[in-house]
């Protein structure tokens, strides 16, 4: 019963991180009307950012976390200047090839940048662990569930209670995408 405890909280924990990334699926096609396939390599870009900035830096975990946000955003915003804003208005199934060409050139990139760097980052609460009963649960298992479930509760309430958030759904339901080509 103990294992079957431990491995329930650890998959949960991993449930919680599938959760999350279908969140930011969802968050994106409820704003853009388009599926991204190009979210997978912005996470990984993201994550060789804290890399670079923690490990080869030397800076702070949460420093480095801070500015792989700021990084990754200011990518998006580079990507979405140049090329995604150009394709406004274009057949869906073109927007879906843009998304899953910045899938490849992403990874691609990050393959030439890093190369072989293969060193894991320590986890910011290491391996520190709960112990109740016979039931031993690391505490980050514990940290990535409540995360999730307040990025949850956080995103229910925009979508519910806001008027940006209720205007998304709007706008899906009548099918017609937030982004449109402005008149000139």
């Amino acid at each position: 019963m103990t294992k079957f405890l431990q491995l329930l909280v650890g998959g949960m924990a991993l449930g919680s991180i599938y959760a999350l990334i279908t969140l930011g699926f969802v968050v994106i096609y409820r704003a853009s009307g388009l599926i991204n396939f190009a979210q997978g390599s912005f996470a990984l870009l993201g994550g060789y950012f804290v890399f670079n900035f923690h490990v080869t830096w030397g800076l702070n975990f949460w420093l480095s976390f801070a500015m792989a946000i700021v990084g990754v955003a200011i990518v998006g915003a580079i990507i979405e200047r140049v090329i995604l804003r150009y394709m406004i208005g274009a057949p869906v199934y073109a927007l879906i090839m843009i998304t899953i060409g910045l899938f490849i050139m992403i990874q691609q990139i990050v393959a030439t940048v890093w190369v072989e760097q293969t060193n894991p980052i320590d986890s910011p609460w290491g391996q520190q662990t709960i112990q109740i009963s016979d039931v031993t649960i690391l505490e980050r298992e514990i940290w990535t569930i409540a995360f999730a479930l307040v990025a949850f509760a956080a995103f229910f309430l925009f979508f519910r209670y806001t008027k940006y958030g209720v205007g998304m759904a709007r706008s899906l339901s009548t099918r017609r995408p937030l982004l449109r080509r402005a008149s000139v």
